[in-house]
C-alpha cells in the first residue's frame, strides 16, 4: 500500500490534462478564493475555468481508487487549505462546542477557559485558512443548527473583524463574543429551540430573550470584558432603535455587537433550517446591503461587500433556467446579479437579464 501512495499523486501542465482525471490538491486564487477543491473530477468547463484563471499545473491523482488523502504524508487532513483539513477541524471543535453548551445547559457551568482555548488552539486557524469562506459554504453540517452556527458566527465574525484592521486582544475579543454570541439560548425551553416550524408570537418572544440571560450568565463569571458583554448582549440591536434587548439606537450600540450582527445575518441565512432553505450568498449580501445605513452599521457591511465579493468571482452557480455558470464579473458591490458565462460560453449578465436569477 506504501508504494500506491507514493506513486498516487503526479503534476501534470495544463495543456496535458484530460477530462475524468481527479484533482489530488485545491487550486486558489491569489485571493485565497477556491477555484476547484481537491477530490474533483475533471471535465472541459473546469479545465476550461482553470485555463481562465492562467493555472499552469494541477497535481492529479493517478489511481482514484486507491488514494487516501488521510495516508498521503504531502497532505494530511491537518492542511486546513483543503477541504478535508477544515472540515476535520470544524467537525473537532463543534463536537467541543457541544459538549460546553451541554455543561451550561445541565450543569449550569460555563467553561470559560476551554472556550477561550477554542478561540486560539481552533478558530484563529480557521480565520488564517486559504479559502476560509469558500470552506465554510461547503462544510458538512450533521448536527443542531446552534453549535454549527456558534461556530460559524465566531469565524465570519473575526474574518471581518480582521478586514477591519483588529488585531491582538480585540480581534480575539471579538471571536469570543461571537461565539459565545448564542449562549443564553442554553436557557431557553428545547421545545421552542428545537422546534421544526417557525415560532408563534409568544414563542418568538421568549426566544429573544437569549440576548438579555446570554449577557446575565456571563457576568456572573466576573471575568469577561464589558466588550465581549455587550457583543453578546447588543447583536441584535439596530441602528434605528427598531432592535433588541433595549432598543438602543446607533450610538449606544458597541463595534464588536455592530460586526457580530452582519455575521450572524450572513451565516444564519446561507445556512439550512427547519423552516426555510439556505439562501445564496448573492442575495444575503444584496439584503445586507439593502439594511446598510438604517439597521446595521455601514462601516461593518462596507468591509464586508468590499472583501466577501473577491470569494464569489469564479464560483459555479445554478441558474434558475436549469444550467450552470461560472461568475465572471461583480460590480461595485457584490449583488444577487452579476455577469456569469455558462458552460456553453455564453454570457448573460443578470443585471439586464432579469428573467433569470442564481438559485444554488
Amino acid at each position: 500500500m506504501g508504494d500506491v501512495i507514493q506513486m498516487a499523486i503526479k503534476r501534470y501542465v495544463i495543456s496535458a490534462v484530460e477530462p475524468g482525471m481527479k484533482l489530488a490538491r485545491p487550486i486558489f486564487r491569489d485571493n485565497g478564493q477556491v477555484i476547484l477543491y481537491d477530490g474533483t473530477v475533471l471535465t472541459n468547463f473546469h479545465i476550461e475555468k482553470l485555463r481562465y484563471f492562467d493555472v499552469s499545473y494541477i497535481d492529479i491523482i493517478e489511481h482514484p481508487d486507491e488514494y487516501h488523502p488521510a495516508q498521503d504524508v504531502s497532505a494530511p487532513p491537518s492542511d486546513l487549505s483543503t477541504i478535508q483539513g477544515f472540515q476535520t477541524l470544524y467537525d473537532s471543535t463543534v463536537n467541543t462546542l457541544n459538549q460546553a453548551f451541554n455543561s451550561i445547559r445541565f450543569l449550569q457551568e460555563i467553561p470559560l477557559a476551554e472556550l477561550r482555548s477554542m478561540v486560539g488552539q481552533a478558530i484563529m486557524p480557521m480565520i488564517d485558512a486559504v479559502g476560509v469562506i469558500s470552506h465554510l459554504q461547503n462544510v458538512q453540517h450533521q448536527d443542531e443548527y446552534t453549535f454549527h452556527h456558534s461556530l460559524d458566527v465566531a469565524v465570519i465574525s473575526g474574518v471581518l473583524a480582521r478586514w477591519m484592521g483588529y488585531t491582538g486582544q480585540e480581534l480575539e475579543e471579538i471571536i469570543l463574543s461571537g461565539l459565545l454570541h448564542d449562549v443564553g439560548k442554553a436557557r431557553i425551553p428545547l421545545a421552542i429551540l428545537n422546534k421544526p416550524e417557525k415560532l408563534t408570537t409568544e414563542e418568538m418572544d421568549i426566544m429573544k430573550l437569549h440576548t438579555s440571560k446570554g449577557y446575565q450568565m456571563l457576568n456572573e463569571t466576573k471575568t469577561l470584558s464589558p466588550a465581549v458583554l455587550c457583543g453578546v448582549l447588543q447583536h441584535h440591536e439596530k441602528l434605528d432603535g427598531s432592535g433588541y434587548p433595549l432598543g438602543v439606537n446607533e450610538e449606544k450600540i458597541h463595534p464588536y455587537a455592530k460586526i457580530i450582527a452582519v455575521a450572524d445575518i450572513y451565516c444564519a441565512m446561507t445556512s439550512d433550517r427547519v423552516y426555510h432553505k439556505r439562501r445564496t450568498p448573492f442575495k444575503v449580501v444584496e439584503h445586507i446591503s439593502q439594511e446598510m445605513f438604517n439597521k446595521l452599521d455601514p462601516a461593518v457591511c462596507t468591509a464586508f461587500m468590499n472583501n466577501v465579493k473577491d470569494y464569489f468571482l469564479g464560483s459555479v452557480v445554478k441558474l434558475s433556467d436549469g444550467r450552470e455558470a461560472e461568475v465572471v464579473y461583480l460590480g461595485i458591490y457584490s449583488s444577487s446579479r452579476p455577469v456569469v458565462r455558462t458552460k456553453e460560453g455564453e454570457f448573460i449578465d443578470l443585471e439586464r437579464n432579469k428573467k433569470i436569477v442564481i438559485e444554488g
